[in-house]
């Protein structure tokens, strides 16, 4: 079935067979190969699957995967091959590493292999492929190891260095040593290595179980040891292995780590999603929960970085799991909702393969959460309700049925401009959704996300966009490719920071940040020169920028319920503004500036530390509302008579 182009490099197709390929990502014997478009690379099904899930990048050379084909290899055009090569291309060593690596040799040959260690660890960390460097390396280790006594299994010029600029530079040793044992446990290839993974698990439970921010100077020689388990092509190198067995010598004859836990269902068609069943955490490595569990938070997060305390507590309430579950038992209880959830949309037979479909896997996890919320999508375009209610489609596996979603929006999606998806319970953003470019409207206020790809801005046609009442801790910079949009609601998140980005939206008028948890707003927002209402209520905020004075078309300024000290003389400069909220701060001044807003209808200034009024109010000859109430007010002054339109004056609870 050839597929036709997605861009304007030619593609051709021809049937391969996988048998016997190994995934250039897991190692793994490719069992359901699919191969990349644009960039032709192959992969299993699995690994393309977790790259969707995650950021949408092919693992090889990060180019946006714009969608795959089962059971075919892309070949690029001989004018492109080079830029795509499907086979490794080996590096000469530079001119340095052979300097080190000839440094090396020679000191090995004259019997000091503790400092040849040290020029060839040089050699090859200009040039990681270099194979008689690895080879050497490995001879020197071993000797190294033969002359030393087991209790000092490392040359103790390494261990001098354990202020080296690789600790030293980070601030943080011990967190970036934990962080660095969980990316390497989610490795396929350390993961089928039980020796090494359960080293690598050993460091990270004596990690874990101190108070000390410190790395004691095992932990130091031991991290620039972890540091250089895997090369470039995510291979193990074996001397780093090899280290490491000598620094955990008990661990040279362990045998291999329990395998995780599954789920358990009746074998009756009619079980109903009550009772799958979870197998109790003590039949689950522990360490690999852990590892499990701080992969899961990186999907939805996306970058991977942050505080993970804090992303942690999302998780949680994304899935409404107890604070005080350990993470042992969390793990569990998030496969267990998953799967009940996937049950709601499909047969509990979700996949061919039910033993390996219900294992506590992140590939898993991963093929689940995308597919459940494709479905979740789905329901939501037009005519997608009918058409997963058809019988050949709702006898599909859950993973079947979310694969066709692709096809069918590129069928019946060309032309949707409006797209509601609130309150649909999504806690990711399939890649599907990008594929709608005549999008105009798009609501995902009420949902689960945590975060938004950077592919929202390939919308670029959006005029409305609706985000409040998510998780989101931040946004992509993308979002100043949406250059028509008018409406951006963001309101009840998490968000700590607004990108300066944003500065970009041109067309704004409607800028909803209410209920987040912002300290700053950038002074970029003086772009925004079609604004209209900007709400900034509750929040953490203590100063506004000067910028601000730069809206001219601003009508409502909500800044209600945050910690501002001070209003910038700037606010001033805000000619069009009818509604200016300061109510529930700590002001205790007004700048004089304000009686330069003549077209100011409501003026809320309740409950902060006002003790006068500037007389200069007596200029707001618009003005119908003024709340004054909660001061520590002891006079108002007498030009408050000139407000012949005044209504409704509030000032109950000062000191007159």
């Amino acid at each position: 079935m050839p597929l036709s182009p997605t861009s304007s490099t030619l593609i051709t197709f021809r049937i391969t067979v996988s048998e016997n390929i190994e995934d250039a990502v897991s190692g793994e014997l490719m069992t359901r190969a699919v191969t990349l478009v644009p960039c032709g690379h192959t992969f299993n099904e699995d690994t393309v699957i977790q790259c969707l899930a995650r950021n949408k990048l092919c693992p090889l050379d990060r180019t946006f995967i714009e969608r795959y084909a089962p059971n075919y290899t892309v070949r690029q055009l001989a004018e492109t091959a080079e830029s795509h090569p499907l086979e490794e291309i080996k590096h000469e060593p530079s001119e340095e590493a052979v300097e080190h690596f000839l440094r090396g040799q020679e000191l090995a040959e004259k019997g000091d292999h503790a400092t040849a260690i040290e020029a060839l660890l040089q050699s090859l960390q200009l040039t990681p492929t270099y194979e008689k460097a690895q080879a050497y390396l490995e001879f020197c280790l071993k000797r190294s190891s033969e002359d030393s006594s087991s209790s000092q299994p490392i040359p103790l010029s390494l261990v001098e260095k354990g202020k080296e600029k690789s600790l030293s530079s980070t601030g943080f040793p011990k967190e970036r040593y934990t962080e660095l044992l969980f990316n390497l446990l989610g490795e396929p290839s350390i993961q089928e290595n039980s020796i090494l993974k359960k080293i690598l698990e050993n460091q990270l439970e004596e990690l874990m179980s101190q108070d000390s921010e410190e790395l004691t100077e095992k932990e130091k020689i031991s991290y620039k040891w972890t540091e250089k388990l895997l090369e470039e092509n995510k291979k193990i190198r074996q001397f780093a292995v090899e280290k490491l067995q000598q620094i955990y010598r008990s661990f040279s004859s362990l045998s291999p780590a329990a395998p995780q836990s599954s789920i358990s269902t009746s074998s009756s068609s009619t079980t109903s999603t009550k009772e799958i069943q979870i197998l109790s955490p003590p039949f689950i490595n522990p360490i690999s929960m852990i590892a499990l569990y701080n992969a899961i938070i990186q999907i939805h997060f996306l970058k991977g970085n942050g505080d993970f305390i804090a992303q942690a507590a999302i998780l949680d309430n994304i899935y409404k799991i107890k604070s005080t579950l350990s993470v042992e038992e969390k793990v569990p209880y998030i496969f267990q909702q998953l799967f009940t959830l996937a049950a709601s949309h499909s047969s509990l037979k979700f996949e061919e393969n039910i033993k390996e479909s219900k294992a506590f896997t992140l590939s898993n996890y991963s093929s689940y959460l995308l597919n459940i919320n494709r479905l979740l999508l789905w329901q939501k375009l037009p005519g997608g309700t009918e058409y997963l209610n058809q019988s050949q489609i709702k006898a599909l596996p859950l993973k079947k049925k979310g694969e066709l979603l692709m096809q069918w929006i590129g069928d019946h999606g060309k032309n949707i401009s409006t797209l509601c998806l609130y309150g649909s319970g999504l806690t990711s953003l399939p890649p599907e959704l990008w594929q709608l470019a005549k999008l105009q409207k798009l609501d995902l206020n009420k949902n689960q996300l945590a975060a938004i790809p950077v592919e929202i801005g390939q919308l670029s046609q959006l005029h409305w966009l609706g985000l409040d009442s998510n998780q989101l801790t931040a946004l992509p910079a993308e979002i100043r490719q949406l250059s028509k949009l008018q409406t951006l609601r963001l309101s009840s998140n998490r968000l700590t920071n607004i990108p300066t980005e944003i500065g970009q939206l041109s067309q704004l008028q409607w800028l909803g940040l209410a209920s987040n948890q912002l300290t700053v707003i950038p002074a970029e927002i003086g772009q925004l020169s079609q604004l209209y209402w900007l709400y900034l209520s509750d929040n953490r905020l203590t100063i506004i920028p000067g910028e601000i004075g730069q809206l001219s078309q601003l009508q409502t300024l909500d800044l209600r319920s945050s910690q501002l000290t001070a209003i910038p003389a700037e606010i001033g400069q805000l000619s069009q503004l009818q509604w200016l909220g300061l109510a529930n701060n700590q002001l205790t001044t007004i700048p004089a500036e304000i009686g330069r807003l003549t077209k100011l209808q409501k003026l809320d200034l309740r409950s902060n530390h006002l003790a006068t009024i500037p007389p200069e109010i007596g200029q707001l000859s618009q003005l119908q509302e003024l709340l004054l109430n909660g001061n520590q007010l002891t006079a108002i002054p007498v030009e408050i008579r000139q407000l012949s339109k005044l209504c409704e004056l509030r000032i109950e609870g000062d000191r007159f």
